[in-house]
């Protein structure tokens, strides 16, 4: 019974699917990152440099 479910199923769509989602999450990510504004972004890059534990997010 599971393998008559199993093999019915059609799989050609998730390829599609787990590519859209990848896009999505590729974009939102780009697009917060281009939103940070200078400030943050020199916080941030200075952080490997300083031997003090600092949060660089306000």
């Amino acid at each position: 019974m599971i393998r008559d479910l199993v093999s019915a199923l059609d799989y050609s769509s998730f390829a599609e699917l787990a590519l859209a989602l990848f896009v999505v999450a590729f974009a939102t990510m780009t697009y917060g990152t281009l939103r940070l504004s200078q400030n943050a972004t020199d916080r941030f890059a200075s952080i490997p440099l300083s031997d003090e534990v600092e949060d660089p997010r306000p």
